[in-house]
């Protein structure tokens, strides 16, 4: 685990998907996907830079404090006559809790709902929010808002065997290493598993929004973004 301060780290959320007008939003007291008016809460990854999330697009404003852990389910193997046991490998666990100074109502919404009907695949309001992030399955040129009751490695951009399923978290260093140059983590298909509101009546209301993935975490140097799409055959 590794708690990053806000003034250490930019963090901008996606979808993922690397054509544009892939986005979530929310307008209106509404979960809105596709090229939609409102706020963005996840922009798509149309290139490779971090300079592509702004604010109202993506980046998250106010950011107070990042924690990210990293880990994995391993499964013991005990071999007969030895005393060390082996340790294998399942999947990834990862997990990003993000924190902010609260200034409008987008995570709430996110996370709640509920979602624009227009933006969902039946077509009717649901109060459910986009947890899941978007799901180009039926309609590769429509970005409808997941429901999460598919099979994630299932969620695939239509025509394709890249999974849209989540969002894709982009924590990048404002500190340079040694060599001058950051580093940018960017955590694929990451679903939201929390949201809590902090009150004070003598300072500052933040929220914080909890994410987790069972997929490696990708790489990138200086003001780029990895914004290479999971295949189904990482499930």
């Amino acid at each position: 685990m590794v708690y990053f301060l806000g003034r250490d780290v930019a963090v901008a959320i996606s979808t993922e998907a690397t054509d544009a007008t892939y986005d979530v939003s929310v307008a209106g007291g509404l979960c809105l996907s596709g090229a939609a008016s409102g706020i963005k809460f996840a922009a798509d990854m149309s290139t490779t830079t971090f300079a592509q999330f702004t604010a109202g697009n993506g980046l998250v404003e106010d950011l107070t404090g990042v924690d990210v852990s990293i880990g994995a389910m391993d499964e013991d193997i005990t071999y007969l006559g030895q005393k060390g046991t082996g340790k294998v490998e399942q999947k990834k666990e990862v997990s990003v809790t993000l924190t902010h100074k609260k200034k409008n109502n987008v995570w709430d919404v996110i996370f709640n709902g509920p979602s624009q009907a227009a933006s969902l695949e039946g077509g009717v309001q649901l109060p459910q929010g986009a947890r899941w992030g978007v799901d180009l399955t039926s309609d590769g040129s429509k970005a409808y808002i997941g429901t999460g009751l598919s099979n994630p490695k299932d969620v695939i951009d239509s025509g394709t065997t890249n999974v849209c399923y989540g969002y894709r978290v982009h924590v990048k260093m404002l500190t340079g290493s040694t060599d001058g140059t950051t580093e940018t983590l960017s955590l694929p298909n990451m679903a939201i598993t929390g949201y809590t509101v902090t009150l004070n009546a003598d300072g500052v209301t933040e929220e914080t929004l909890e994410l987790s993935s069972q997929q490696t975490p990708l790489y990138s140097a200086g003001d780029n973004v990895n914004n290479t799409l999971t295949t189904q055959a990482a499930f």
